[in-house]
């Protein structure tokens, strides 16, 4: 194959994508190279009575601009190589068009990412009703002693401190081990054995210990969760599907403090063991749904055997409506997972050699250690790119403010409801209007995040983010002077408008900063690196929510709630600023398309908002000029240009038959070489005759050199 001297290979481009080309990876082999290497595949893997379907699949993932347009009938199709049903047709075309035309498997993961997001809200929810509880009955002062007010911000910190720096960290391990099912199973055993031991806890001490048990398992489900989440969810609706997460986190956090409010009316100590105890329901319904979840298959297929690829490839068939959709994705994930797995120039092979079984520990040790080290290494800004997106995006929620509401919201309204009692008298604990605006706050959360499971993949992720960031800003601010309101503290003169603030702050959360960190992370990394990317940018996130937890009595203390509410307001505005900067667009793309979004190099993308974007929105929403914004990206995939181009060709063959000399776009028409690893020609597979007389009638000849698949 001829090469020009610019040629950029595809390999290259998942690297370092300086000319911002966003590129079907099918795209450069011809029809025969492409059923070539579909055999290959097929003969390897030990799938040879799915060929055929594999060879359709194959085609139309090729040609998904076509095949779309010929799932709308805006095109007959009749001299393509491959002839779609009605019911093909149908499924392609709702796939795009329709969030909640999807199969049976996938609703049963998103049920299960949506227990597990339940459970991990009344984890928070029992944290946060407790905190007024378990102080006074363990002999702790929360206003009088600093010594106390450490213990009870290190004791409420715990589970976040430990998640971050064990829980994640376990991550990797236990999903390459176990998987994703099995990961999210021993954080919610964790969570439930903690939980229980909470209930039955006599001092602080023994109240932190099972806290970091329970840390330690809200890490490790934090980071698997929406990992499974993205990795079975169709690619167009992805966002969704990880949405589920903090839709019902929101929904686990209303129903705890439901839970709260239910046992308070309980003798004080009772209430404080029920509420530290009641994740353990949500905990045991978790476990039962585990048991009907699909496995992602993308780890099935990590193993590389042909066992393995079948129970993915069955996998594949649950999660999606026809078997043209899971053959497609299946074939698409096997050329990414080859990409990975024989890209020396992209991911270096820095471990040390296996070499018996004494060394199995090591090997494992060092293989973990560089897929970490290789997330911040200069050779690969694909991944420091996708690290740098992730750790911004879970960075800004803790910048914005809402962990502290969501963890301190009942100390945060009782302070803002009740005077100071009077030195040298018992404190009262007053609860019920604490957890009345707490759950307020949780449902708040829930119902506004409902928008967003649509809007979060046509709008887009920076879009919900920097529209909405702004106002959380200017709504913390109206909370903040809110306490300088001369009506008598606890009235509904002066409680009332910081919580309608406090409402609305969280209203524009939900469907914005809500659901974008975990959404984020568990997209951004390649399957390769999956596992110790979302670990560490959720750890981070977890690490700093722990900080939070920790010092927000101090904080408070000493800004009071004017102070602390004006600072948060402050850092919602640069969190806006760092998305804005680092922050790429990800909505409707595949995970194996992301490789080239975040493969842009960081300058070019920042130069783009700062001087494209920005003087764009200058010229248009303040000067009134009439200007058009050039996109970043070159989209030879779904580019509107693109589909022009197709459309005149498709009606030239409708009229004049299916050319023989008709291929896809290749190497030579976009320069970009095909490297020599990935040619075709070298591939020793199943020759068409011998193929076509080994399947019958599966295969007949038309004027395509391959010919048509019904």
């Amino acid at each position: 194959m001829g090469q020009d001297s610019d040629a950029v290979s595809y390999e290259d481009l998942r690297n370092d994508n300086a000319g911002a080309v966003i590129e079907n990876p099918l795209a450069h082999l011809t029809e025969e190279q492409l059923l070539r290497d579909v055999d290959a595949f097929a003969d390897s893997m030990s799938l040879s009575d799915i060929r055929i379907g594999l060879r359709r699949a194959a085609l139309v993932a090729q040609n998904a601009l076509i095949y779309d347009d010929v799932s709308r009938d805006r095109h007959s199709g009749t001299h393509l190589p491959v002839m779609l049903s009605d019911d093909e047709k149908r499924a392609l075309r709702n796939e795009r068009d329709h969030l909640f035309a999807q199969s049976k498997g996938l609703y049963m993961t998103v049920l299960t990412v949506s227990l597990a997001a339940i459970l991990q809200g009344w984890v928070q929810s029992s944290i946060n009703g407790a905190t007024l509880l378990w102080p006074n009955e363990f002999g702790l002062k929360k206003r009088d002693n600093k010594h106390d007010q450490w213990i009870i911000g290190l004791t409420n910190a715990a589970p976040f401190i430990f998640a971050a720096i064990l829980g994640c960290p376990l991550v990797d391990p236990i999903n390459k081990r176990f998987g994703r099912r099995g990961a999210i199973l021993v954080a919610t055993a964790l969570i439930f054995i903690s939980s229980l031991g909470s209930a039955f806890v006599q001092n602080w001490k023994q109240l932190f210990a099972c806290r970091v048990f329970n840390g330690i398992g809200m890490g490790l489900k934090a980071s698997s969760t929406p990992i499974l989440a993205a990795e079975t969810a169709v690619s167009l609706w992805r966002g969704s599907s990880a949405l589920c997460w903090q839709l019902w986190v929101a929904f686990g956090i209303a129903l705890g403090f439901v839970a709260n409010l239910i046992v308070n009316t309980a003798q004080q100590r009772l209430s404080m063991k029920l509420q530290l105890g009641a994740p353990i329901v949500p905990a045991l319904v978790l476990m039962v749904s585990l048991w009907w979840c699909p496995e992602s298959p993308r780890w099935h297929m990590m193993k590389g055997d042909d066992k393995s690829y079948r129970k993915a490839y069955d996998i594949f068939i649950s999660l999606r409506n026809e078997p043209i959709q899971a053959q497609r994705d299946f074939y698409l994930i096997h050329k990414q997972i080859e990409l990975e797995t024989h890209s020396h120039r992209v991911y270096d092979t820095e471990s040390i050699t296996r070499d018996g079984k004494d060394t199995k520990a090591q090997f494992h040790i060092s293989g973990y250690a560089n897929r970490l080290t290789q997330l911040f290494s200069s050779k690969h800004p694909r991944l420091r790119n996708a690290l740098l997106a992730a750790c911004t995006v879970n960075l800004a929620q803790q910048l914005c403010g809402i962990n502290v509401l969501a963890f301190y919201s009942s100390d945060v309204f009782s302070n803002a409801g009740t005077d100071d009692s009077p030195e040298g008298t018992t404190e009262v604990i007053h609860t019920t209007t604490p957890y009345l605006y707490s759950f307020g706050f949780g449902a708040i959360n829930f119902i506004f995040c409902i928008p967003a499971i649509r809007n979060i993949d046509t709008l887009g992720r920076r879009t919900l983010l920097l529209g909405t960031l702004p106002f959380m800003s200017i709504f913390l601010f109206g909370a903040a002077f809110c306490f300088f309101n001369p009506a008598p503290a606890g009235s509904a003169a002066h409680d009332g408008p910081i919580a309608l603030f406090l409402f609305m702050f969280a209203a524009v959360y939900s469907p914005g900063m809500g659901p974008m960190p975990f959404t984020v992370a568990s997209e951004s990394f390649p399957l390769s690196h999956r596992e110790v990317g979302v670990a560490f940018s959720v750890g981070l996130n977890l690490f700093f929510a722990a900080l939070l937890t920790l010092f927000y009595p101090r904080i408070n203390g000493a800004l009071e709630g004017t102070g602390s509410l004006c600072l948060f307001a402050c850092l919602n505005i640069i969190a806006a600023v760092l998305i804005f900067l680092f922050l790429p667009e990800t909505k409707q793309r595949s995970l194996e398309e992301l490789d080239l979004v975040f493969a842009v190099p960081i300058k070019k993308f920042m130069n783009y908002q700062l001087f494209k974007v920005v003087p764009y929105y200058i010229n248009y929403y303040v000067l009134k000029k009439e200007v058009v914004l050039d996109d970043l990206y070159k989209d030879k995939i779904w580019d509107h240009r693109t589909e022009i181009e197709l459309q005149s060709t498709l009606e030239n063959n409708d009229n004049n038959g299916w050319s023989t000399t008709w291929r896809p776009r290749t190497a030579e028409n976009d320069s970009i070489e095909v490297p020599p690893e990935q040619a075709i020609d070298g591939i020793v597979g199943a020759s068409r005759d011998s193929h076509n007389s080994s399947q019958g009638d599966g295969v007949r000849s038309r004027s395509s050199s391959m010919g048509t698949f019904d």
